[in-house]
């Protein structure tokens, strides 16, 4: 992690104009690095999934952060840890926090900090040794970490295309 291209991203919703019951604030997917560090929001709403495909509402305790593993961290176990999933949506929770606020005048921003870690952009990401095994390596073969990450955002069409070595084309201006 040292060097690593980490993000510290807060974000904010203003649930006056979005607290309606069941609007997605940020929509089901993973993330891409190594570590994501979720603060305490001032709003519920983050739901995370179990490996068994189990939905769940976190509830970060005072003073306590929320880590989840990233795609680099399924990668340096071989599947072993997946990268977690989650999706921050207006719950029941969250509109009865919304009418709680309303009445004492707190603001209605849903205000969350996290932190998004990643490998070094030149470091490879293989599985190590516990859990490299020939079906592991197949899986999760070697990758800069940096290709690693174009690699993500072009599968979902916000990367550059890379060619078969996982280097990013650059077009020729």
């Amino acid at each position: 992690m040292k060097y690593g291209p980490h993000v510290l991203a807060p974000t904010g919703s203003d649930l006056a104009r979005f607290g309606k019951l069941g609007t997605v604030l940020a929509s089901f997917h993973s993330d891409i690095g190594f570590l994501t560090i979720h603060g305490r929001a001032r709003f519920p709403g983050l739901f995370v999934w179990t490996r068994e495909g189990k939905r769940l509402a976190v509830k970060v305790a005072q003073g306590c952060l929320l880590l989840q593993a990233g795609k680099q961290f399924e990668w340096l176990t071989g599947g072993q840890v997946l990268a977690g999933f989650h999706e921050v949506v207006v719950s029941e929770q969250t509109v009865q926090v919304i009418d709680e606020a309303s009445k004492v005048g707190r603001s209605l921003w849903r205000v969350s900090s996290t932190m998004f870690t990643h490998i070094a952009s030149d470091r490879i990401l293989q599985p190590l040794k516990p859990f490299a095994t020939p079906e592991t390596m197949k899986k999760y073969p070697p990758i800069k970490a940096g290709a690693q990450v174009l690699a993500e955002l072009a599968a979902v069409n916000l990367g550059k295309t890379l060619d078969a070595d996982g280097e990013p084309i650059v077009a020729a201006m």
